[in-house]
């Protein structure tokens, strides 16, 4: 599966034409028009007809294009995957997804497209499935957690401390299988920079390879926290260069900086780097 860049994901109302309009101007590396629980119950098809107008119209440059469908199996989800045009569309975002069936109906409706699957696990039923959600799609290109309805149903609190379980669950799960893990947004101060820039460096700990937005000021320290610094980056290119002149004489381990690299490390090297040549592009 090919790497792609989701340091930011900008969730945005599917029923409010000029938010999307402005959303093609951050710097988020994707966008997810919402028809969701962004959007009021009565104002549902309107909504439809403003995102599919968006995809077709707006120009998104390098922006993956996403939207976030109603959970499969309610009333609204089969209207909105017809009202979309799918050939302008990288992905559909999920919510609710707390089993594999859920994600074997939505392959059927998605058959014969080349649409993604970003499934949102925001529930304690979720997140105890999560490997099984994983394995369940070759359509599936990440998984998300949502916080919300995980707090609501186990009592616990928004802290990192209370949510370390759920989200280490889910990137052990993605990581399984090969896909990207996204964390739930920062929800304690949507314009407290500094906070948010520490949330996103503990997410990126923990192996999540970006975090949703809600704000625009959310992007830039969120882009920051998951974009390889030039001496990370620099120690990279010296390991790979390191280990292939050592594999090229017929040795299994190289030694460079002082440090033994053997044949495991060498992806997640050449992950940092691509991550950081596609960064660098934007």
């Amino acid at each position: 599966m090919a790497l792609r860049l989701r340091r930011s994901m900008m969730l945005t109302p599917g029923h409010r034409p000029e938010r999307l309009e402005k959303a093609v101007t951050l710097s988020a590396d994707s966008l997810a028009f919402d028809l969701e629980d962004g959007v009021p119950p009565g104002r549902k098809a309107e909504a439809r007809a403003t995102v599919a107008e968006a995809l077709r119209g707006l120009d998104f440059g390098r922006r993956e294009r996403v939207v976030r469908i109603n959970a499969v199996g309610t009333g609204e989800f089969r209207a909105d995957i017809a009202a979309l045009p799918l050939d302008d569309l990288d992905a559909v975002l999920v919510p609710k997804v707390e089993n594999a069936a859920a994600l074997r109906e939505l392959d059927a409706v998605l058959a014969g497209t080349k649409v993604g699957v970003i499934a949102t696990l925001e529930t304690p039923r979720g997140v105890l499935n999560a490997l099984a959600i994983a394995d369940s799609s070759p359509r599936l290109i990440g998984m998300f957690f949502g916080p919300g309805d995980y707090t609501l149903q186990t009592g616990g609190a928004l802290t990192a401390r209370a949510l370390e379980f759920p989200r280490a669950t889910i990137v052990a799960a993605c990581g399984a299988v090969g896909i990207q893990a996204i964390d739930a947004p920062y929800l304690l101060g949507l314009r407290d920079v500094k906070a948010t820039l520490a949330d996103a460096l503990g997410a990126k700990e923990l192996g999540f390879s970006g975090k949703v937005v809600f704000h625009p000021d959310q992007i830039g320290p969120i882009n920051a926290a998951f974009t390889p610094d030039m001496s990370e980056v620099a120690r990279a290119r010296r390991f790979v260069a390191g280990y292939r002149e050592a594999a090229a004489r017929g040795e299994a381990v190289a030694l460079v900086d002082g440090e033994f690299i053997a044949m495991d490390l060498v992806p997640r090297m050449e992950r940092l780097i691509a991550l950081a040549e596609q960064a660098a592009a934007l």
